[in-house]
């Protein structure tokens, strides 16, 4: 890992226990957000080692949301995240380039076809939310729905997956700002937002050199 990767950690990280304890915030909720900074890291070179890191990750999420009485979001972890997390880094490892994989990109009638069925998704998801009188409604949908269509994106290696992670690295700090606007304690989750942010632009930049690499080595594509 880099010199530069390791400071810009330490200094996260740092702001993120000092913030905690500032907010007097227990410092269990913490410990998977310092390991998400290893994570976002390596995801952010398309490393595979990553989503390996990421997939231990969401246990200690699935321990965390347990203990907080948050069930639904223990069950997201443990029956989705950690599993697909899993299921990715052994995909990647199959159609492995370098560190990262053999990626591939959709064709331009798979674009349209994905465009629109996520906007209708999103519109249905939105108007429940809406229904149930979620405080954010139209962002909180979108990114509930990203948060199980990335995924499946990036352990099938369509480089699609990058555009979509930008957009929900921007609603999610965005609601990251209202959320610690109403509450100072949900700073530290703010601080991670931008330092994810700036992991995700790297990742997309990653992800596009080392396709247009295997492009022009017309390596064939993940299977």
């Amino acid at each position: 890992m880099e010199k530069k990767k390791i400071i810009i950690i330490a200094v996260t990280g740092i702001a993120i226990l000092t913030a905690g304890i500032l907010c007097k915030q227990q410092f269990f909720l913490m410990i998977p957000l310092f390991v998400s900074l290893f994570v976002m890291s390596f995801q952010s070179e398309a490393n595979r080692i990553g989503v390996l890191i990421g997939a231990c990750n969401a246990l200690l999420y699935t321990a965390t949301y347990i203990i907080m009485g948050v069930y639904a979001s223990a069950i997201s972890g443990l029956l989705f995240s950690f599993p697909i997390q899993l299921m990715t880094f052994f995909r990647w490892r199959k159609n492995a380039y370098k560190k990262t994989v053999m990626f591939k990109k959709m064709t331009n009638k798979q674009r349209i076809a994905f465009t629109v069925g996520l906007l209708a998704l999103w519109a249905v998801l939105a108007g429940v939310f809406f229904y149930l009188k979620y405080e954010y409604a139209l962002f909180d949908s979108l990114l509930f729905l990203f948060g199980f269509i990335i995924p499946i994106l990036t352990m099938l290696a369509y480089i699609e997956y990058t555009y979509l992670w930008i957009i929900q690295g921007v609603v999610g700090l965005f609601l990251n700002v209202q959320m610690a606007m109403n509450d100072i304690s949900q700073i530290t989750y703010l601080i991670y937002g931008v330092y994810a942010l700036y992991c995700v632009i790297l990742a997309f930049i990653n992800v596009h050199k080392f396709y247009k690499e295997q492009s022009e080595l017309k390596l064939p594509e993940a299977s």
